[in-house]
């Protein structure tokens, strides 16, 4: 069964036809780092069949294929997928003209994906959400830097909303986007009794990163 890396691959031909997004400074957060396989034939083995991305897959199959009601179902229960599908509704939301909403499901999705990355022994990880980032950020950065007291009060949302909340999708999804599922057998991530403790510490950098950029965009402001 052909798994690798159905997630980004169905989310980025989400935007077939569209011009790829160009490099983009996030202010929110560090920079990731690290590069993504773009291999698309890998079959994963051992552990990395067990990662069930079933739900993510068919609700961007869905969302792809024109059926507009799969994007309540899932802000209905956002917790049950995986941040690409969330990236992918941001893109949906902004193109129609609801910024607000795109801008903090865009910093939901990126925010999840860090702190999965950062559970993630493989840190080749990071290259999926850089490539994410930089495909979604393009459109929504420009409008959130364009506003630095409402950019604060939406990433200020998405923090306290992720933080009260319990997440039901398999964040091992990232490991499917690492090198590691080209040779290895086994996952290499974090055990799960240290998943809250990551995320929580992802929300604190996240918070850091926020606060500095910001910082740096009011400088620039003219008088």
């Amino acid at each position: 069964m052909k798994l690798y890396p159905l997630l980004l691959c169905a989310l980025l031909a989400a935007c077939a036809g569209k011009p790829p997004a160009e490099q983009s400074k996030e202010p929110a957060t560090p920079a990731d780092s690290g590069t993504s396989t773009s291999q698309t034939d890998v079959v994963p083995k051992g552990e990395f069949t067990q990662i069930d991305i079933s739900r993510s897959q068919q609700a961007m199959e869905s969302i792809t294929g024109g059926q507009a009601e799969t994007i309540n179902e899932v802000l209905k229960s956002p917790n049950d997928y995986a941040p690409p599908v969330l990236y992918l509704i941001s893109a949906i939301m902004f193109d129609n003209d609801y910024q607000d909403q795109a801008t903090f499901w865009y910093y939901a999705a990126q925010l999840r994906a860090r702190s999965d990355a950062n559970k993630s022994g493989d840190k080749t990880t990071h290259g999926a959400v850089s490539q994410l980032n930089q495909r979604f950020g393009s459109r929504i950065n420009p409008y959130a830097l364009s506003n630095p007291d409402r950019l604060a009060g939406i990433v200020g949302q998405v923090l306290e909303w992720d933080s009260q909340q319990s997440r039901n999708y398999d964040p091992r999804w990232i490991a499917l986007q690492g090198q590691d599922v080209i040779n290895e057998t086994q996952v290499n991530f974090a055990p799960r009794d240290k998943w809250p403790e990551i995320d929580a510490l992802t929300r604190s950098q996240y918070r850091q990163g926020l606060e500095q950029a910001l910082a740096e965009l009011r400088e620039r402001q003219p008088e």
